[in-house]
């Protein structure tokens, strides 16, 4: 190849190295669990008791935590008549939480929130007059006032009204440029913001006298970073039930990655359900500024204490954080070395031999990092 055909290749690689960073999955990245018509019935193995409902596309393993703690897995779905089942598996001790919030073991994050919303459309029909708006739906005037409520206790907010429309299996692909882009100006943690497409009833709550809707935190399975994610949604929930008992009304555990494989500081909030009315969940959303002031920063309404007000980041934190910025790396620069040696003519044999290698070094990685996991547990 002469000088001008490497230059070409280079830029070429270096144009697909954007490409791959933005789309890595990790796991399953692109919109797993959407929401579907209607909603799924969960009964409990066994018995008639209905556990929960939701209108996420729901999968064999997935799991849920209850209102009062009790931790459930999935372990039949029929799609046809929308039911499915769960098992009871264990009741889950939340983080203690101190009276004084400041003192909440948080991360070591700057002072900024990322906020966005990957279902642009979303909406709440009493309000909006449709469930689905083509354009910036209701869901944004709940992001606007979660990001005013947070800026009034000081704390810096980059509210992005991008849309990533349409509401189909890639909206999360597409969210996800504007998740690392929130990233890339500082956010020191990301909120994806949505609302549900249950019964009215699952979500009407009374909080300290004020009418508002219940909020359902959302933790992908398939995240690299799902260990720090649970934690972050266990410690929202133990806050909220603090401050604003009932606020949090569950967590779901889905297949998906919901773009939290990009930080340990990442969670997916829904804020009521379609017939909703868009007041109750602005006043939810004003509440819950509270639970991600107090996890992220501690009480804002408190002097801050020596470490001004912010602890470390915890090692389960580290772990995760760091396992999913290695994976991430390995799979680019490959990519991008291929990308280049395909440019200048390997073709495909070249093609099936990274695949090989990718396939091969990057299970045996991630084999390491399950079994040096699992020793960490036994020896605990």
């Amino acid at each position: 190849m002469n000088k001008s055909q490497w230059l070409t290749a280079i830029n070429k690689a270096f144009a697909f190295l954007l490409i791959v960073t933005c789309f890595i999955p990790y796991g399953k990245a692109f919109a797993d669990n959407m929401e579907k018509e209607g909603y799924y019935t969960v009964y409990e193995e066994g018995t008639d008791k209905v556990v929960f409902r939701i209108s996420w596309d729901l999968t064999k393993g997935d799991n849920y935590l209850s209102s009062d703690n009790s931790y459930y897995e999935i372990t039949r779905v029929d799609k046809k008549s929308k039911k499915a089942f769960a098992k009871f598996i264990k009741k889950v001790d939340l983080p203690q939480i101190e009276e004084k919030l400041s003192q909440v073991n948080v991360a070591n994050v700057p002072r900024v929130v990322g906020i966005y919303s990957t279902h642009s459309d979303e909406s709440y029909i009493p309000s909006d007059g449709a469930a689905s708006i083509y354009g910036h739906g209701g869901i944004y005037d709940v992001d606007a006032a979660l990001a005013s409520s947070l800026r009034k206790k000081g704390i810096k907010v980059i509210f992005d009204r991008t849309l990533h429309l349409p509401h189909d299996a890639y909206a999360y692909a597409r969210s996800r440029r504007t998740a690392l882009r929130l990233l890339k100006e500082g956010a020191g943690a990301i909120l994806d913001i949505h609302r549900d497409a249950a019964p009215k009833e699952d979500y009407i709550r009374t909080i300290n006298g004020t009418p508002a809707t219940g909020v359902r935190l959302v933790v992908g399975k398939a995240s690299t970073n799902m260990a720090a994610n649970q934690q972050l949604a266990y410690k929202m929930k133990a806050i909220a039930d603090k401050k604003s008992p009932g606020l949090v009304k569950d967590i779901f555990f889905g297949s998906g990655d919901y773009n939290q494989g990009l930080t340990p500081r990442s969670i997916l909030i829904e804020f009521g359900t379609d017939t909703h009315t868009k007041e109750r969940a602005i006043k939810a959303a004003d509440m819950y500024a509270d639970v991600i002031s107090a996890v992220f920063f501690g009480d804002t309404s408190k002097k801050p204490t020596a470490l001004g007000g912010i602890t470390r980041t915890t090692p389960s934190e580290r772990r995760a954080a760091g396992t999913g910025i290695f994976a991430a790396v390995i799979v680019a620069v490959v990519a991008v070395v291929g990308f280049v040696l395909i440019s200048m003519g390997y073709g495909k044999e070249l093609g099936s031999k990274l695949s090989k290698f990718v396939r091969e070094e990057f299970s045996s990685y991630m084999g390491k990092i399950k079994k040096r996991e699992g020793k960490r547990k036994n020896d605990h």
